[in-house]
């Protein structure tokens, strides 16, 4: 089985790797993905929210992907053992999305993501995000709290 989990850094998707080490066979396939906001790699946009900072130097070197790729290959040490493949993953653009696209052009049979995660407004109902995969995923979501 090939499943996807989607990491952002929120309480429910560390709870969402926690659960896919106990769910997960050793011979599964997972990937860990991570997408970072679009307007987050955006020189002008970071800029206007923080003008005292130069962050050329940061946007033009990919910072934001190497910084997430790093955190995503320290989970999957974590996991190895208990599962033999493990792939990690970076994208750009809307979490959801990126996480509906992945995980149809990767061929998933399941994506795993937490119940709320940074979303925009700080919901604290079902994210924004897990509310669009669940409704439009052509493949099984599990949903961790």
């Amino acid at each position: 089985m090939k499943i996807l989990v989607a990491y952002d850094g929120s309480d429910s998707s560390k709870k969402a790797i926690e659960m896919i080490k106990n769910f997960a066979k050793k011979n599964d396939e997972v990937v860990l993905l991570t997408v970072i906001p679009a307007e987050l790699v955006s020189s002008s946009f970071t800029k206007m929210l923080l003008p005292t900072i130069n962050l050329d130097n940061f946007v033009g070197k990919n910072t934001f992907k190497e910084r997430a790729e790093e955190t995503l290959r320290e989970i999957a040490q974590q996991l190895k053992g208990a599962i033999s493949k493990i792939d990690v993953a970076v994208e750009t653009g809307d979490a959801a999305d990126e996480i509906l696209l992945f995980a149809k052009h990767a061929m998933c049979d399941l994506i795993v993501l937490g119940y709320n995660g940074y979303g925009k407004e700080g919901r604290f109902l079902i994210g924004s995000v897990t509310d669009t995969v669940v409704r439009h995923a052509s493949t099984s979501v599990m949903v961790v709290r």
